[in-house]
């Protein structure tokens, strides 16, 4: 395997999703149909319709830390997690499995579409440019079978490193959570997030008070 140039991948989610990964160790990816960008949704199709073939499936992660952003587009409120897989470890997993390739998201403006040529095996990778700060990266799973709405890829729970839960809820609530998804695997480390509320942060400037 080649260097891999991020140290993490994370995948913002639900705890109702997180726990059925955790339970049947499964990594699902979905019909881009159900997608909420039309955007994207045309450009996966035209790629489907182009390779001639049966089924296209996806599954959005970054390489980035945690930003508000992340957070509320696609982990907000008091189900938000984010889970931080091992690269290295997740493309061992990915790389012998036929059909399925990964990798960086593209973001292109409107005014360049023009100018630019793409290789259809680029298209499932495109984004509107509005969407950069995501940082995207894309697992896409091919095959041809009849498209279904879900695609499920075996995950040896190893490939997580760790589980962080959303700052909004209270820090009870937190603890129950955390025993929960330990008695479903122990290795893993479950934290929660300070970005709302980080008492490094709040610390430092408190001693101005002093």
């Amino acid at each position: 395997m080649s260097a891999i140039p991020f140290k993490k991948l994370n995948r913002f989610t639900t705890i109702p999703f997180l726990i059925d990964l955790l339970k049947r160790k499964k990594l699902v990816l979905i019909n881009p149909a159900f997608w909420e960008d039309y955007n994207d949704q045309a450009t996966v199709k035209i790629f489907q319709e182009l390779s001639k073939i049966e089924s296209v499936y996806a599954l959005c992660l970054t390489d980035q830390n945690e930003t508000i952003h992340h957070w509320n587009a696609f982990a907000n409120g008091a189900t938000g997690c984010c889970v931080e897989f091992s690269p290295r470890k997740l493309f061992a997993i990915l790389d012998p499995i036929e059909g399925i390739t990964h990798g960086k998201a593209k973001y292109v403006r409107i005014r360049d579409l023009r100018a630019s040529k793409f290789e259809t095996c680029e298209l499932p990778y495109l984004k509107r440019d509005p969407y950069k700060n995501e940082n995207e990266y894309r697992l896409i799973a091919t095959t041809n079978a009849p498209q279904q709405k879900l695609f499920e890829i075996d995950i040896d729970l190893s490939a997580i490193r760790r589980i962080t839960i959303n700052n909004k809820i209270p820090k009870e609530e937190f603890e129950r959570i955390k025993q929960e998804l330990l008695a479903l695997a122990p290795t893993i480390k479950v934290y929660q997030s300070t970005i709302y509320n980080n008492p490094a942060w709040i610390n430092h400037f408190k001693k101005l008070l002093d």
